[in-house]
């Protein structure tokens, strides 16, 4: 992985730890625990839109509230492991622990990030980058993180109460700047059903989704039986290291626990 300074930052969203309550029932989402593919291993792969820079990123349901999310490149020097909870009620992601991975043996703890509900606001704390932590206004709930590849939007689409509607998010990022705060909340971002169509060989549903949260506009492909992303693409990137954004299903597995650390393991 690159060793820049968008590279770091973009271990911050591969980094953050979330905890508070629960705020009010979203009314686009309710929680089946049925649609929880627990021991489910969902192997991406994210470029740009026309296929550069390739890099991996697995997407483990690992528990009823928990998922992990390990970007590598095969038998590379490091990669970014998250390990996040889900709060149901809300459908935003509770805690996240992300760790840098260095080796089979040694990972290290990067950064932090606290939602407090009643503030409706976040706490970053990046040691490595400033010594304080900091405080961000979160403009609308249910929020996800671009940076974090919209991963915990993807394990809440099995939840819409209306897969043929449209709903609105929040969108927070890091600002990728020197100065100036380190994370801030984007705006929204609103997913909006177009139709059915086939798309990697299965039948899904297609979405539009646009809006300040991202700074542009594009397409999500979802698994019409199964819920989860199939394939996405946005014509802003969700990295300074690429261009624009395209996240692509290569393959499911199950997994037992210690199996996925066998396999993160295999990375190295």
């Amino acid at each position: 992985m690159k060793n820049s300074f968008y590279r770091i930052f973009s271990l911050l969203l591969v980094c953050f730890a979330v905890t508070g309550g629960a705020s009010a029932q979203s009314a686009d989402f309710v929680f089946r625990p049925g649609r929880l593919a627990v021991g489910t291993v969902y192997h991406y792969v994210k470029t740009n839109i026309d296929g550069t820079q390739p890099e991996n990123i697995s997407l483990y349901i690992a528990g009823r509230d928990r998922i992990e999310s390990l970007k590598f490149h095969e038998k590379g020097e490091r990669a970014g492991l998250v390990k996040a909870e889900m709060d149901w009620a809300s459908f935003l992601p509770k805690k996240l622990e992300s760790w840098q991975v260095m080796s089979q043996t040694e990972q290290r703890l990067f950064a932090t990030l606290t939602y407090h509900p009643a503030e409706r606001a976040v706490e970053v704390s990046i040691p490595a980058m400033r010594p304080k932590a900091e405080m961000a206004s979160i403009g609308r709930v249910p929020f996800h993180l671009y940076n974090f590849d919209l991963a915990s939007l993807n394990v809440s689409f099995p939840h819409l109460a209306d897969p043929k509607g449209t709903f609105t998010v929040g969108i927070a990022d890091p600002t990728f700047k020197n100065d100036g705060p380190m994370f801030a909340y984007r705006g929204e971002l609103r997913v909006a059903y177009e139709k059915d169509e086939v798309r990697n060989g299965v039948k899904c549903r297609r979405y539009s989704a646009a809006g300040a949260g991202i700074g542009g506009k594009g397409t999500i492909w979802v698994n019409k039986k199964l819920g989860h992303i199939e394939d996405m693409e946005f014509d802003v990137a969700n990295n300074p290291d690429w261009q624009t954004f395209k996240l692509k299903l290569r393959r499911t597995e199950k997994m037992s626990g210690e199996g996925w650390q066998r396999f993160i393991a295999s990375q190295f």
